[in-house]
């Protein structure tokens, strides 16, 4: 092995590691990250397996610049059988861990089978120690970080669950740099089926670039794309500045803030729970990723009081959430609520959702088991003691563990619950949009922002809520999505990479000569690919609609009007014909057979030796 990039593949329940080159004729095919994932999801995962099961997988991967000076390359994926959904999953964080897995000497870790008892697993170059886990074992994730952080001097290098991924609830996170988290689709649940309690990588290993003079233009260039959007990107930009929670006033403004569980579309106290909420009220300072030429984080702090903390964040997400579903309109209550997530590792926007959902079907006496809890709108301490029902599987916590979906089939639920396949929405009420709502029903793992990100245009179109000419240029925000993800760089630089400077950047880093119509090709099979796993497990057309209620309730918005804020289902039908043919997939949604295998010519599922390592 040369050692570039290498496969690694850890089984718990031997004990036994193995490594593997990857071909660079197939780092070329599928770049990394959610390209290189994919694929490897469907070679290696086998059709309708249970995601909490032996036979699921984890994988983790990094991207052809994770690891070098190019910016915002600090993002690390994980792939893997969603056990809230049972789709196709990704989840990507930023911080410091994607560098330390190039450091340690590996592109991809592949993390089978089932230790009999918790461990956690350490891994550096040449060398993975599975050690036992018993005294973290319930231990929260900052917990976590700091005694593996005294051990091994790298209290920000941890990846870690917590007692949510432990009691495998559904909607549980990996969290790693203590306040990032990969989350959304239960990765923590599938690392807690594995007894895996937490990763760290270490070591020296840099990656080696074969044009150093081009790739150190190529940043150069990069970096001054980002000083020629001051507004955006500089050092007073809303990005530095304000990070996502700005979203709150134009989210607001525009009629797509989710409040009181998708009743309306706007917060009468969105004023209290914004960006400037926070620089006033919160704020102690500005924070950053590694490599990151601006820094969006922001650490606060509450002082004293019953929501005493400090973390990195609210995010705009955890203030939709909480701040909109639950109409919690007290920041300090929202970053304390961000903390207890964090702590336990569980998404917080599924839960924020699942909160949101029991409020309003406690008010319309349709789960009996809410009769007697004590839970309703802007009452954020009886959030948080939902919440701690939820991580605990305690009482009817125990059924909103298990998400939405199946709190819907349970309770009939089907003119209330809002989610996609059994993933919660994320902070866009879709009802605003049309292009983007298309997106919430086709994404693989269901209603999530982040695999077209079309929310971004949309809202700034003449034509928003028109159904005409929205189809194809969400698809191309989709293809661009899924380069970003496989070069594995932040969304946050999207509006700077345009298709020729993606197409720059994959020559220089495979030096190659690829044109931009080859590189679209590359980054439309990446999304088949996720519907092809998503079609072998059963998941059709029938799946890509939105809720009930997106097509029968208005979204009242702040300037009084609603009937343009509700989906048209004919013409949604439209645009999904529309979106398959567009794909080349069948009027059904079913896709193309399944490509050829990775590494054809060196199966990358079989390792070239064993070793116990």
């Amino acid at each position: 092995m040369n050692g570039e990039h290498v496969l690694l593949r850890i089984n718990l329940s031997d004990g036994t590691c193995n490594s593997k080159d990857i071909p660079l004729s197939t780092l070329r095919e599928y770049i990394g990250g959610k390209g290189l994932g994919s694929r490897l999801l469907l070679d290696e995962i086998p059709p309708r397996c249970d995601p909490l099961g032996e036979k699921n997988k984890i994988i983790f991967v990094a991207g052809p610049l994770t690891g070098t000076s190019f910016p915002t390359a600090n993002r690390y994926g994980i792939l893997y059988k969603s056990p809230l959904t049972g789709t196709y999953a990704e989840s990507y964080s930023g911080g410091g861990v994607a560098q330390k897995l190039r450091a340690s000497g590996h592109f991809s870790v592949i993390i089978e089978g089932k230790a009999s008892e918790p461990v956690q697993v350490h891994v550096r170059e040449h060398d993975v120690k599975i050690k036992s886990a018993e005294a973290l074992w319930g231990k929260d994730t900052l917990e976590t970080c700091d005694v593996l952080g005294a051990t091994t001097n790298r209290d920000l290098d941890v990846l870690t669950i917590g007692p949510a991924g432990e009691n495998q609830v559904l909607i549980a996170n990996v969290q790693n740099n203590k306040f990032h988290s990969a989350g959304r689709c239960g990765p923590g649940a599938v690392m807690g089926s594995k007894n895996l309690k937490a990763i760290i990588f270490s070591g020296n290993k840099r990656p080696a670039l074969n044009k150093k003079a081009q790739f150190k233009t190529l940043v150069r260039d990069v970096l001054q794309r980002f000083r020629d959007n001051p507004l955006v990107y500089g050092r007073e930009g809303v990005y530095r500045k304000l990070g996502t929670p700005v979203i709150v006033d134009w989210a607001n403004k525009l009629g797509c803030f989710p409040t009181r569980y998708y009743t309306r579309g706007y917060s009468d106290g969105w004023e209290s729970i914004n960006a400037d909420a926070i620089v006033s009220q919160i704020l102690k300072r500005r924070v950053g990723c590694w490599n990151c030429p601006f820094t969006c984080g922001k650490l606060v702090e509450v002082s004293q009081g019953p929501f005493k903390c400090e973390i990195e964040g609210p995010e705009y997400e955890t203030i939709a959430n909480f701040g909109g579903l639950c109409d919690i309109r007290d920041i300090r209550a929202i970053a304390k609520i961000n903390e207890y997530c964090d702590r336990m590792g569980i998404d917080t926007i599924s839960a924020g959702s699942l909160c949101g959902l029991a409020i309003e079907a406690k008010r319309r006496e349709l789960i009996p088991g809410l009769k007697d809890i004590e839970i309703s709108y802007n009452a954020p301490l009886e959030v948080l003691n939902f919440l701690e029902m939820m991580v605990k599987k305690k009482g009817i916590g125990e059924e909103f563990s298990m998400g939405t979906g199946f709190l819907e089939r349970k309770y009939k639920l089907k003119g209330l619950a809002m989610h996609v396949k059994g993933l919660e929405f994320a902070g866009y009420d879709p009802r605003a949009f049309r292009g983007f709502a298309l997106s919430y029903g086709v994404a693989p793992e269901g209603p999530t922002h982040l695999r077209s990100v079309y929310h971004g245009i949309e809202k700034d179109l003449p034509n928003r809520t028109s159904y005409e000419g929205k189809v194809q240029p969400m698809i191309e925000q989709e293809d661009k999505m899924a380069l970003i993800d496989s070069f594995i760089v932040c969304k946050f630089i999207r509006g700077i990479l345009d298709w020729p400077l993606m197409a720059r950047m994959y020559n220089i880093i495979f030096d190659a000569s690829i044109t931009v119509e080859s590189l679209r090709a590359i980054a439309a099979r990446m999304v088949t690919a996720s519907r092809q796993f998503n079609y072998r497990e059963g998941f059709t057309r029938d799946d890509d609609y939105l809720p009930e209620r997106v097509y029968t309730e208005p979204l009242p918005r702040m300037d009084g009007t609603g009937d343009s804020h509700r989906l048209d289902k004919e013409s949604y039908e439209k645009m999904l014909d529309e979106y398959y043919e567009a794909r080349g997939w069948s009027s059904d949604g079913a896709p193309p057979a399944e490509p050829p295998r990775i590494g054809k010519q060196t199966d990358l599922t079989q390792p070239q030796g064993d070793s116990n390592r």
